[in-house]
């Protein structure tokens, strides 16, 4: 997933501005992933500075979150087996949820649409990925709980659960991954120097998991494009902007 960047923290300058007759403003500079800086005026009298910054974040930095993943690796040794962060992972899932819950951030027209479609987004990428990091832990059936494309990828499932031929599975897979690459020859090649590892069944296993399950199901996950929350960012975004005047510099990537 493509980050964001952050708020650039030092660029925050509380600059008194003697045009505002109303009062003293506060100017807030910020910069994105892509290199570009913004800057924009408001009036701390009237927003709190933090929630101002809160609003900054979500709409043109990070958004309410930025997806995560759990880790699923193969150990290392003759025997190694494939083990996942299961734990670790749900702890961060219900840290986030709580954090987008309760973020103070300005009212604006949008914002909270924008905050619950992140909150149902966040909740089905978490219960895609958990339901993975217990299959990588020995629980293949828990996939099943994933039931948006639990029909779909069944076979996956069963070649796990070792109702079918997980070799055939598998191979059919890695082929699957290998005509998406663009060099299959090369893949293929690969892969059948792989079998030979020590540690191959299990490595077989996470392929199966990763380049069959989790590729057929993601497009099922809520989060894949994210094209409701990016949909609903840019509407608040629009208002933001016609609220607040946003300047807009050269992004660093820019050539002449």
């Amino acid at each position: 997933m493509k980050r964001f960047g952050c708020i650039c923290l030092a660029a925050l300058a509380l600059s008194i501005s003697t045009a505002n007759s109303f009062g003293a403003e506060a100017t807030l500079e910020w910069e994105n992933g892509a290199g570009c800086r913004f800057k924009t005026r408001f009036d701390p009298a009237k927003y709190e500075k933090e929630k101002f910054k809160n609003t900054i974040n979500v709409i043109f930095v990070d958004g309410f979150y930025e997806p995560f993943s759990p880790l699923i690796a193969l150990g290392s040794g003759p025997h190694g087996r494939l083990t996942s962060n299961t734990a670790e992972f749900q702890r961060q899932c219900e840290s986030t949820k709580d954090r987008i819950a309760n973020l103070p951030v300005i009212e604006l027209p949008g914002m909270e649409i924008y905050r619950k479609l992140s909150l149902e987004e966040l909740e089905d990428w978490c219960k895609f990925n958990t339901v993975e990091t217990r299959a990588a832990s020995g629980d293949p059936a828990a996939l099943r709980e994933y039931t948006p494309s639990a029909a779909k990828c069944s076979r996956y499932i069963d070649a796990l659960e070792g109702k079918t031929d997980i070799r055939t599975v598998w191979r059919e897979a890695i082929d699957t991954q290998c005509r998406i690459t663009g060099d299959l020859e090369t893949c293929k090649a690969n892969v059948v120097s792989g079998e030979k590892d020590q540690n191959t069944e299990e490595a077989i296993k996470r392929d199966v998991l990763v380049d069959g399950w989790q590729a057929c199901s993601i497009s099922y996950v809520k989060g894949a494009e994210r094209r409701e929350v990016f949909s609903a960012r840019a509407a608040v975004e629009k208002i933001f902007r016609h609220r607040f005047k946003v300047r807009s510099y050269r992004c660093s990537d820019e050539v002449d």
